[in-house]
């Protein structure tokens, strides 16, 4: 069914995503500049509620940006 509940859990394949590792002195915004990528676009697909990261963090980024 194409009908989803609330607290349902999806996988989402990770083929179409590279894994990055948040730098010193990265932002989320500087990482959604370089990869041409809308910072909440990255916020969703990384369950992010606050725009503070931490080095070696491991955020999904779209190939299709990328």
């Amino acid at each position: 069914t194409d009908l989803l509940t609330v607290g349902q859990q999806l996988r989402v394949p990770r083929s179409n995503y590279i894994e990055y590792t948040v730098q010193r002195g990265d932002t989320l915004y500087s990482i959604a500049n370089r990869y041409s990528t809308p910072q909440q676009i990255i916020r969703e697909l990384n369950n992010l509620t606050t725009d503070l990261l931490q080095i070696g963090q491991i955020l999904l980024l779209p190939k299709e940006n990328v």
